[in-house]
């Protein structure tokens, strides 16, 4: 099967992000990368390396729904005509609603961060709203659904973790496109998440489950978002699953008798964060304590509104 990486740089501080450009029928794109300038003039350069003019493409398909991944869909499929691909648990995210905010605001005040914190966050997330353009129609993708590319066929594996509808394709042939689900040099972050009635999801026991999953296939090659392809993609989960038992274990070692708030934890651990990487070191932070309290190695209480967590 045939892949052509276009790396495209964005301007966040996770660098550039890949789209995938698979020729057959019909062209497809896997992600987009955000609503740039510069997007459009990486796109544009790297399809016309493949021989393809952007109006050409006839599907996209996204990997999830974070804005460096599908910031440019909607206006590719304005210019295209291409239809839209995704699963179902990212719908919130393409079309752009905010509802998460407020389930924010009360994950932060569980935390122990101040009210303060939450608007300057929010304004963060403002400053990342003009990356993205919503898309109102996203044709929803399940796992185990099969792409068609002529002759190729990929199946859809639903891998959530890292987002809710976090998707990767799998060919037969032992190829991978693993979105943000294995990244070479960075752990990816399993963000928080909620329910649309404001029930935290467990986002890193997710992310594991996903992560062994891929294991068993024990593809050849690994496409991930960021960075170049990854030449043994079952050492790399080895290692993601070393990692965060590691995390895990150094979590437990933080924690004694005396109860502990979420934002202390992340400050023994981490210094002189901003507001984004706070967000994410809170999102590591829990998803380790989730395991923990899981194992029955780590008990969580209530003070008032703040949630404080000890060894057990």
């Amino acid at each position: 099967m045939q892949i052509h990486r276009i790396e495209i740089p964005t301007p966040l501080p996770v660098g550039p992000v890949n789209a995938y450009f698979l020729p057959g029928d019909p062209p497809t794109l896997i992600d987009t990368g955000p609503k740039t300038d510069a997007t459009r003039i990486a796109l544009e350069a790297g399809l016309d390396a493949a021989g393809l003019r952007v109006d050409e493409i006839r599907r996209i398909i996204l990997t999830h729904g974070h804005t460096d991944h599908f910031g440019s869909a909607a206006s590719i499929q304005q210019q295209s005509g291409a239809e839209i691909f995704g699963h179902e648990a990212d719908r919130s995210k393409f079309s752009g609603e905010r509802w998460i905010v407020d389930h924010l605001s009360t994950f932060f005040t569980e935390a122990g961060l101040p009210q303060a914190f939450l608007q300057s966050f929010v304004d963060t997330l403002r400053g990342y709203r003009e990356l993205f353009d919503p898309i109102p129609h996203v044709t929803a993708l399940q796992d185990g659904d099969e792409v068609s590319l002529g002759g190729a066929r990929l199946r859809v594996l639903h891998c959530p973790g890292h987002s809710q509808g976090h998707i990767c394709l799998y060919h037969d042939d032992g190829e991978l496109i693993a979105g943000d689900l294995l990244l070479e040099t960075i752990s990816p972050n399993p963000v928080v998440e909620f329910t649309a009635e404001g029930k935290r999801i467990p986002t890193l026991p997710q992310y594991l489950q996903s992560l062994r999953r891929v294991l068993i296939l024990n593809c050849d090659v690994a496409y991930p978002g960021h960075g170049t392809p990854i030449a043994n993609p079952s050492a790399r989960i080895r290692e993601l699953i070393a990692h965060h038992d590691q995390r895990k274990e150094q979590i437990r070692g933080l924690l004694g008798p005396a109860p502990k708030t979420l934002q202390e934890l992340a400050q023994e651990i981490y210094h002189d964060l901003d507001h984004l990487n706070m967000m994410l070191a809170l999102s590591e932070i829990i998803g380790h304590l989730d395991l923990l309290i899981e194992e029955k190695r780590a008990s969580v209480t209530r003070r008032g509104r703040t949630l404080r967590y000890k060894a057990k």
